[in-house]
């Protein structure tokens, strides 16, 4: 089989429907299960919770990355973040009048 993943200079990456950041979110969360895996596995945790923690955090981040990728799109989680950082409102104390007050200039 042969896939293709760039389309084209200027395209964003995309691999079986994930776009951009999500294939990174998706290739670093199963790296990051697989790793959890073996730290149980060495540390000497049952097998079983072993078997059943693998697959059901493998199914976990593809789920839960294929979902934000569809809700989102390309730039949406990015953008969802930074409309956190910004204000709700702005808080001003200042005087109403004060704004309307003519700087008188001296010749």
């Amino acid at each position: 089989m042969e896939y293709n993943i760039n389309k084209g200079i200027g395209r964003t990456v995309e691999f079986k429907g994930l776009k951009a950041q999500y294939l990174f979110i998706f290739a670093g969360g199963l790296l990051g299960v697989l790793i959890l895996l073996m730290v149980l596995y060495m540390a000497g945790v049952n097998t079983y919770i072993c078997l059943f923690t693998g697959p059901s955090g493998a199914s976990l981040i593809v789920w839960k990355t294929f979902s934000l990728n569809q809700k989102y799109g390309e730039h949406g989680l990015m953008k969802a973040g930074a409309k956190k950082r910004h204000p709700k409102y702005v808080i001003c104390r200042k005087a109403v009048h004060r704004y309307f007050k003519r700087k008188i200039t001296k010749q």
